[in-house]
């Protein structure tokens, strides 16, 4: 092990102030992360400025996406075999200077070259990120380390939005925003350059064990040696044979398609089908992802004390399409600057309330499946989320361009009502029941 990765490594398990301390360093990486890929405050000032179509720049997205896919799948093992913060150090390093190269861009070709190499990046890291969150809270309660793992991605659009509100009517320029991100992201860049550090491979096998140990004397069964898969192919069999799996992950999606159009599409929305400018739009934005964070944290909180999930993740989706069917109407017509700062928040509480529950919900139904399916679960939907926001991105500019931003709403409502379906018909710990009642055949076979 080099001398760099040595110091930047732990053998004992952080208590107190200091494992807390490390856990906010995760969370501000996992901002980081997320921040210097923030463009939509600006896309109504950059598509323009190098003659880029938005129908154009949604094509772009699918590409984009693929890209960042394919370089997760490299990067994972890489985080495994040489450590979740060496990785984390490295790419954050080389995307900060990717940010600081967006100055560059002048057209087309030099847009996609820079975003496409930052895409390779942010892949990369993707694993790692996901894999430090874990490692650094294994004994918070299950829907608040979810929401606490959200808060990256979340908080990174509420930074970018609520900063672009802020200073864009005072520089007015895309390349402002630029300068702002690069900057504030060296100075992010540096306490996780100086602290973060990682758990030694030693160190997570026996939390493992600790956690196995502890499920036992839950009474969970503990995965057998036989469940461990031999393959890739193998795990996800064993996943992909529980119809409880596929309810809950298409379900989320279709519940997720209106979070998957603000988060690189808010601002624009914001400025086409209500006309404000990009600086009020950017700020209408940061509404919503502010009150989403903010909930996110309170409802895994609510989730774990009263260890409630349909229901509450139910309450939430039903909220969220109470408040649609109410604004969708209201597209194309004006909203003043504060009725529509109400719609955003509450708009942004009420996904909050209907996602964490269902996280921890997926979480459980996979252990129940088998600890070893862990992993194997959340890239599914990794994989099914990805694929949804390629396909969706263009057609969402598409489905805007020829019928209103309302009409995307409208569709996005129905994946809400999709979601509220597949969660009454799911029947938590019906994974397990159905586990173990192949598991006697089975014994009975080899016997």
């Amino acid at each position: 092990m080099s001398r760099f990765a040595e110091v930047r490594t732990l053998t004992d398990y952080p208590r107190g102030a200091h494992r807390w301390g490390l856990v906010l360093l995760t969370v501000l990486a996992t901002v980081l992360a997320s921040y210097e890929f923030q463009l939509a405050p600006v896309l109504p000032l950059l598509l323009p400025d190098i003659h880029l179509s938005t129908i154009g720049y949604g094509y772009f997205i699918t590409f984009a996406v693929a890209v960042s896919a394919v370089s997760a799948f490299i990067g994972g093992p890489l985080a495994d075999r040489w450590g979740r913060v060496m990785i984390i150090d490295g790419c954050l390093a080389a995307v900060t200077v990717l940010v600081f190269a967006n100055l560059l861009i002048h057209n087309v070709l030099s847009f996609i070259i820079i975003r496409t190499l930052m895409s390779v990046v942010g892949g990369l890291m993707a694993g790692a990120g996901a894999a430090l969150v874990r490692d650094m809270s294994p004994r918070l309660s299950r829907a608040l380390a979810f929401g606490l793992f959200t808060v990256g991605p979340v908080g990174s659009n509420f930074l970018a939005n609520f900063i672009a509100g802020l200073t864009l009517p005072l520089y007015r320029t895309w390349q402002s925003q630029i300068w702002i991100m690069g900057f504030l992201g060296i100075a992010m860049f540096v306490p996780i350059l100086l602290w973060l550090k990682d758990l030694s491979p030693e160190l997570r096998l026996r939390i493992f064990r600790d956690e196995i140990a502890a499920m036992e004397a839950e009474g969970r069964r503990r995965p057998s040696a036989a469940e461990l898969p031999s393959s890739t192919a193998g795990a996800f069999a064993a996943l992909l044979r529980h119809f409880e799996v596929w309810l809950l992950v298409f379900g989320v999606v279709a519940n997720l398609t209106l979070y998957f159009t603000l988060q690189p599409f808010g601002p624009l929305m914001f400025t086409q089908a209500f006309h404000y400018s990009p600086a009020e739009a950017a700020s209408l934005n940061a509404y919503f992802w502010f009150a989403n964070l903010a909930v996110l944290v309170l409802t895994g909180y609510v989730s774990d004390r009263f260890q409630s999930r349909k229901p509450i993740a139910i309450f939430g989706a039903v909220l969220s399409c109470g408040l649609l069917f109410w604004w969708i109407p209201k597209f194309g017509h004006a909203m003043s600057h504060g009725e529509m700062a109400i719609v955003a928040s509450t708009l942004g509480c009420f996904l909050a309330i209907g996602y964490v529950p269902w996280a921890a919900q997926f979480s459980e139904t996979l252990e129940d499946i088998s600890p070893a399916l862990q992993a194997t679960g959340w890239a599914f939907f990794g994989l099914i989320a990805r694929g949804w926001v390629a396909i969706s991105a263009p057609l969402t500019l598409i489905v805007a361009h020829h019928s209103g931003w309302g009409r995307w709403v409208e569709i996005s409502l129905a994946g809400m009502v999709l979601y509220i379906v597949a969660m009454f018909i799911t029947r938590p710990g019906r994974a397990i029941r159905t586990h173990e009642a192949r598991e006697p055949l089975r014994e009975t076979a080899s016997a």
